[in-house]
């Protein structure tokens, strides 16, 4: 491979004319596979002589050659050339000397690349990497030991996350990190920017270390001594800046990230491993000892440099990013939790609160940029947690509510009496003296602990309603639209509290309403969120109702401004709300909410080609307001059940979204898709010529990649076989594609048991709605089920096992003469009926004990003659089978019926009363510090989790003794648990009785075949002939409870 042929290719790569651009593109991807290429590469990258542009080119194109093919997957071999063994040999040798001659910022293109190479050849294909590692790190020239750092950074990467493969990360602190934190001390003492660079990657690669685990090393008072001591003199370093000319953008210059990454080590330190507040009782054992060490001896010392930090911040002395802010907000809010760092802090707290959190939570110059600027964005960050995580506010906030929380004796009336002065101040001032953003700063301080503050027993809750007329309402009017917006979240966060006179409540509605309307989007968005929670009053909704397509045009126009799915899931309450009323324009806003959902998708599928760091959040901010418009379209068609003419009219704007998902496979809205279809089917209870030629592309879907997705499938396949089993009945192309979905599922190897019981649950839908119609179908169910069911280890787990029998128990009811003719034809029998009297105590829900039920009768009435001989003697025990279902049915429909009663009735509101607690008189957090305490607590836990079990098992009707649900054996049952009742699952199987069908069946029996009646009555015993007689006698009392409820009817 000729070094000055490949220099002038790369050269041409950045000429200007595109024709000579993508020629040399063409030849550079012809000698990317050639033996060699790789390493020239390096030569190029390392040369001194040679133009940057031409080695950025060079490095870059060296990136996605190892991105792309250093793996040698199938899928990458299809693709792209491989990498020889010899290229990868020579990477590896010449890789590390390839950053320490390279820029900057080809430094870290390699370096990436160095952390792929790791992540698929190390230790096994490169075992040397440590020594050469070590070697540099004890290098005298410092771009040796920074190349060094950048290398060991990137092994620790490869490991950071594994809380069970630590050894290398165990033998990395032992042997590495003393020569790491030497090198971490040396260069905090100096002002170059390389020093900056080695500090803030040696904490970086301390912190990436501990994120999983701390080794027994690190835990070592010497170290801890060592590594503290250096985090402290970065945080304490004195760092001159012009306060006019900072800004976030200087963060990124190494000296503040060293300082960030200083504090991201120590606060990771003490958050997982030094916080015996924070500390679960399993890392007690392992860590207990290094937190009593922490908080001893190095949180002292820790708080001091916060609070000096907090100080110089406040007096304008020291610059602290906003990330810097955010972790030592954090920091802070740890201490509250724990005893002896509390001590430490609850002096500083109202200084804290006063001059570090309000300042933090006012509005900034830089939140007014924004909303001027990109008001979407300033609305997103505003609305969406999410957005905003991790900052500086979000944790101030948090901070501010772990005080008012956690301690609330000791700090509650001071931070309520530092709002109320703001407060006031403001009200008591002219308009040249107000500071708005003050008064912003104090109601969203208000906001953040507005869930202690409504509540039921909050000590101030007589008082909100003054406060909301005094200090909020009144900025609805405000001149500046940031006031207006916080007023209106202010009001949203205690929307449940109520005015004595319902005519300032009247007005205080017609405010927020009119303020949909106001010039400025992000006031516009908190109105709509504002209005949510108050059309819970009668006379609010009253008043909606005359304007609610008005409303309704408001809110599509903002989802259309913001592609936020906050508004979306907004419109949907609106739409379960008003129902009733959206007949009229369910079609219009359907076709809307369709041209929104477009263009929001023509917006993703567009870029996905480009997607890049850049765009990917975008598109996922978009994705998620597209599943919002396609959760609202679901509920508007759910809530028109009784409007079938709309819906059917809502088909023709729903369908051809779906088509366009399904066809462009947006993967992260089938479900939304899948959902949405299953209501339109459900409302009308039919299939339309429509749905069903939506079928095709449904089929096509499962095909590409639906086996993965059956599992959000099923409700709307079982949809299209309930309601539409006439046409599914008389068309064999929809019985093979319905067959050869099941059949996919259950043969994958990328699926588990809960798909495959998905395909099992469709199959039981075909045949039990399809009774008599889809005979052809039957033997391949059997068939699947088999696979499994004659397979000794084939099944892992209960609910499979119960849903693989269930299959032969429905083709039993479906014909039994067919069931059993095809067990014999492949001598599945005895085999099948073995394992189903073995499993029938397995069989736990109402729906499985019925089948059950259903199945074994349908044997048993066919005339002995046509029985397989292996069953003609087991007669008796196929109705000892049915007898001892029959002994717990009773006990489970009750349990389903107090199930339901449970989901469907009134909540009791002192069950599930969620308030803040503010009984106590002091704060409980202290009494659960000791670790002495903790083997205990377990025990507690323990026995209050089997009491609670105990208590669960009785409300349900559960067979089980005591003794079995205390047990710790495991070995009665490898399957797991048994099903859990589904009070909401209908099926045909609903309409019948088991009573009277076992009543029935009996006296068929007895009528026309009586020697199976005589086989299986005369071996009965004494006890279960009575209970028989019972099952008569309760069949009896079904049947005039029946006649009765025919009559009333």
């Amino acid at each position: 491979m000729d070094l000055q042929t490949l220099v002038g290719l790369f050269d041409s790569t950045l000429h200007p004319d595109p024709a000579v651009r993508k020629t040399a593109e063409q030849q550079l991807e012809q000698l990317q596979g050639h033996e060699g290429f790789l390493g020239v590469l390096l030569q190029m990258i390392s040369a001194v002589d040679l133009p940057l542009g031409t080695k950025q080119a060079a490095s870059i194109y060296f990136k996605n050659r190892v991105q792309r093919s250093w793996l040698s997957s199938q899928r990458a071999l299809e693709q792209h050339p491989p990498i020889s063994e010899n290229d990868r040999t020579a990477t590896k040798e010449n890789i590390l000397a390839a950053i320490y001659a390279s820029s900057q910022a080809i430094k870290l293109q390699l370096t990436e690349c160095l952390g792929i190479i790791l992540k698929h050849d190390f230790p096994e294909k490169w075992p040397q990497f440590t020594v050469h590692l070590k070697e540099l790190l004890h290098a005298q020239d410092a771009q040796r030991v920074y190349t060094g750092l950048l290398a060991l950074l990137e092994l620790i990467k490869r490991y950071r996350y594994s809380s069970t493969n630590r050894d290398v990360l165990n033998e990395i602190a032992k042997e590495l990190f003393p020569q790491v934190q030497k090198v971490a001390e040396q260069a905090i003492a100096s002002d170059d920017e390389l020093a900056m660079r080695m500090t803030w990657l040696s904490f970086k690669s301390y912190y990436n270390t501990i994120q999983s685990g701390l080794p027994v090393s690190l835990q070592e008072p010497a170290n801890l001594v060592a590594w503290g001591t250096s985090f402290i003199k970065m945080i304490e370093k004195p760092v001159s800046f012009d306060k006019d000319t900072i800004d976030e953008d200087s963060a990124k210059e190494p000296v503040w990230k060293a300082k960030k990454w200083a504090v991201r080590s120590v606060n990771r330190l003490y958050s997982r491993y030094g916080n015996p507040a924070l500390m679960p009782s399993s890392n007690v054992k392992k860590h207990g000892a290094f937190a009593k060490l922490f908080t001893a001896n190095f949180m002292p010392q820790i708080m001091r440099v916060y609070l000096q930090q907090i100080e110089g911040y406040t007096a304008g002395q020291v610059w602290m990013s906003l990330r810097i802010r955010g972790l030592v907000a954090q920091f802070l809010s740890d201490c509250i939790k724990e005893k002896s760092a509390w001590k430490l802090l609850k002096p500083h707290t109202e200084a804290i609160v006063a001059h570090f959190v309000f300042p933090q939570l006012c509005f900034t110059k830089a939140d007014q940029e924004l909303w001027e600027d990109n008001p979407v964005e300033y609305v997103q960050k505003r609305i969406d947690p999410l957005d905003d995580f991790g900052s500086a506010t979000v944790a101030a906030s948090n901070l501010l509510i772990d005080l008012a929380f956690d301690r609330k004796s000791a700090t509650l009336n001071t931070i309520l009496g530092f709002v109320n002065n703001v407060l006031t101040t403001y009200l008591q001032g002219t308009e040249e003296t107000r500071d708005p953003r003050t008064k912003d700063g104090a109601l969203n301080m208000m906001g953040a602990l507005c869930g202690a503050l409504i509540s039921r027993k909050s000590p101030i809750a007589s008082t909100l309603p003054e406060f909301l007329l005094t200090h909020v309402v009144p900025e609805f009017k405000s001149q500046y639209g940031f006031l207006r917006a916080r007023a209106l979240d202010t009001y949203c966060r205690y929307s449940s509290v109520v005015f004595s006179d319902k005519q300032i409540g009247r007005s205080v509605f017609e405010s927020v309403f009119n303020l949909l309307h106001d010039p400025e989007l992000p006031v516009r968005v908190h109105a709509a969120l504002a209005l949510h929670p108050m059309i819970e009053n009668d006379e609010n909704r009253d008043a909606l109702a005359s304007h609610l397509p008005q409303v309704m045009q408001v809110f599509l126009n903002l989802t259309n401004e913001i592609d936020s799915d906050t508004i979306t899931h907004v419109i949907e309450e609106f739409v379960e709300v008003f129902a009733d009323r959206m007949a009229p324009f369910a079609v219009e806003l359907a076709q809307q909410l369709r041209d929104t959902f477009m263009r929001i998708m023509g917006d993703v599928v567009s870029n996905q080609p480009e997607l890049n760091s850049t765009n990917i959040e975008d598109i996922s901010d978009k994705t998620m307001a597209a599943m919002g418009v396609l959760k609202t379209m679901g509920t508007l068609v759910l809530n028109l059940e009784n409007s079938p003419e709309v819906v059917y009219r809502l088909e023709e704007v729903v369908f051809p979204i779906a088509q366009f998902v399904l066809e462009q496979r947006v993967v992260d809205l089938y479900d939304e898709v899948f959902e949405i279809l299953d209501c339109c089917l459900f409302a009308v209870k039919a299939v339309s010529p429509n749905a069903w030629n939506l079928f095709g592309a449904i089929y096509a879907c499962f095909k590409n990649d639906g086996v993965d997705f059956i599992e959000e499938m099923l409700p709307l396949l079982d949809n299209y076989v309930t309601y539409g089993m006439d046409t599914v009945a008389t068309n064999s192309d929809l019985q093979e594609r319905l067959f050869d979905m099941i059949e996919s599922v259950m043969k994958s190897d990328r699926v588990g048991e809960n798909e495959c019981i998905c395909a099992c649950k469709l199959a039981e839908t075909i045949m039990l709605h399809g009774r008599g119609k889809v005979d052809g179908m039957i033997p391949g169910f059997i068939s699947l089920a088999a696979a499994y069911l004659l397979v000794g280890d084939a099944i892992k787990t209960t609910p499979f096992l119960v849903h693989a029998l269930e299959i032969v128990l429905n083709a039993l009811h479906y014909n039994p003469v067919i069931t059993l003719n095809v067990l014999e034809q492949y001598q599945w029998t005895e085999g099948i009926f073995t394992r189903l009297v073995q499993s029938t105590s397995k069989f736990s829900r109402v729906h499985d004990k019925k089948l059950l039920i259903f199945g074994l009768t349908a044997v048993l009435n066919i005339p002995a003659a046509q029985l397989p001989p292996s069953l003609q003697n087991g007669l008796p025990q196929l109705f000892e089978a049915v007898l001892h279902v029959f002994q717990s049915l009773g006990k489970a429909i009750e349990a389903r019926d107090a199930l339901e009663r449970m989901y469907e009735g009134d909540d009791d509101d002192e069950a599930f009363d969620n308030e803040f607690e503010w009984d106590g008189a002091e704060d409980e957090l202290d009494a659960g510090d000791d670790f002495e305490d903790v083997d205990d607590a377990d025990e507690m836990q323990s026995a209050f989790l089997k009491e609670l079990a105990g208590q669960a098992a009785k409300a349900l009707g559960s067979d089980e003794d005591e003794a079995e649900l205390n047990s710790d054996d495991d070995d009665d049952d490898d399957f797991g648990s048994p099903l859990d009742e589904e009070y909401t699952l209908e099926s045909p199987l609903d309409e019948i009785d088991a009573y009277i069908h076992l009543q029935d069946k009996l006296a068929e029996m007895q009528h026309s075949n009586a020697a199976v009646y005589d086989a299986i009555v005369q071996n009965l015993s004494q006890e279960n002939t009575q209970f028989v007689q019972s099952l008569m006698e309760e069949a009896n009392r079904q049947r005039e409870a029946l006649a009765v409820q025919q009559q009333h009817s």
